[in-house]
């Protein structure tokens, strides 16, 4: 045993010199850390000639008639979209990979706000949103009026979908609406407000008050024009009925001389006397001999859309024909349309604004 002693002790010190003339493993490379790795990707050249934008020539002459750029014209194209299109995006500020962006937050999301929220995506960035914030507040259910509320009083989508019609009441309502108690609510207010009750008159007049302001003023000036028109052919008859009248008079009491009537002279056609009333009398008397005893004559009324405004009597004590004229039928008749049709088309306003 202690022969091999000194037999192990040297096989030990030869191999020492092989170990050490292993060379020690190294290190794993480290990546490189060059400027040039780290700098950004260059940008694409940008496309100065429509030769070189990808385009028939007859696209080219489409979008260039929408004052596009080259290289404008072959992004918005290469996202997708459509001249015109196009050209209402970038008239609100967006490029393409905006417009892009923005509209693809509003397809994925179908949610009930963003069928009803009508706004523009153009509102919500000039206000600072984002595609994602825009989903965030629909997600939360509040459109972009009540939003834009919200995020200047210091509310988030998350905190919003917790406490945000409270907090709309307060900032629409005041500080009153929030110190108002509960005690002085009706108990038929919350189920009036759940069911939704009918639009007050406040809110339709502000609607439709201008239209109907305007029917009204087209109605009393009909009516003050009618009764204008009235007054001066009543005034211009009388003139002229008295004048007849005078013609008429003898100009001496003795009696006429019986003179032959010349029949071989043509009878000149006879318009007869008008007298014009606002109201149509029951006992109407002669415009000759002020007499009562007069009957409907057959000669057929004046009618004017189905309306009858000038009848013909003949008297029979004088045996002369005369009539009555009278515009009030026409005149309510008038006046009754464009009240109607004033009503109609506020209402038909009415419902556009509701609907939008």
């Amino acid at each position: 045993m202690k022969s091999l002693l000194p037999l192990l002790l040297a096989a030990l010190l030869s191999s020492a010199p092989a170990l050490a003339q292993n060379a020690p493993p190294e290190p794993a490379a480290k990546p490189s850390t060059s400027p040039e790795v780290d700098a950004p990707l260059p940008s694409p050249p940008k496309i100065t000639r429509w030769e070189n934008a990808g385009m028939t020539p007859i696209e080219a002459r489409e979008w260039q008639s929408y004052n596009f750029s080259p290289n404008d014209a072959a992004n918005w194209k290469r996202a997708g979209f459509a001249p015109l299109v196009a050209r209402t995006w970038s008239d609100k500020g967006f490029d393409a990979d905006e417009a892009r962006e923005w509209l693809n937050s509003s397809k994925n999301n179908r949610s009930l706000m963003a069928d009803l929220d009508q706004s523009d995506p153009g509102q919500w960035k000039r206000e600072g949103f984002t595609p994602a914030d825009r989903v965030a507040w629909w997600e939360a259910g509040f459109a972009f009026e009540d939003a834009v509320l919200l995020t200047r009083a210091g509310m988030s989508p998350a905190e919003a979908a917790w406490n945000g019609h409270e907090k709309l009441k307060t900032l629409r309502g005041g500080p009153a609406a929030a110190a108002e108690p509960a005690s002085a609510t009706k108990p038929g207010a919350t189920a009036e407000t759940s069911t939704g009750g009918l639009p007050s008159l406040q809110s339709i007049w502000n609607v439709v008050g201008s239209y109907v302001k305007f029917g009204l003023t087209v109605f009393i000036a009909f009516i003050a024009g009618g009764l204008a028109f009235f007054l001066l052919r009543r005034r211009d008859l009388n003139r002229h009925l008295k004048a007849d009248i005078a013609a008429d008079a003898p100009e001496s009491e003795l009696p006429p001389s019986v003179e032959q009537a010349d029949t071989t002279a043509p009878a000149g056609k006879h318009r007869p006397a008008r007298r014009f009333a606002l109201l149509r009398s029951s006992n109407p008397h002669c415009v000759h001999c002020k007499s009562l005893n007069v009957r409907q004559s057959r000669m057929h009324p004046h009618r004017f859309a189905g309306i009858n405004f000038t009848e013909y009597f003949r008297c029979k004590q004088c045996g002369r024909h005369f009539a009555i004229v009278s515009y009030t039928p026409i005149l309510a008749a008038g006046g009754g349309v464009v009240l109607i049709l004033t009503f109609i088309t506020s209402g038909f306003i009415y419902m556009l604004s509701l609907v939008h």
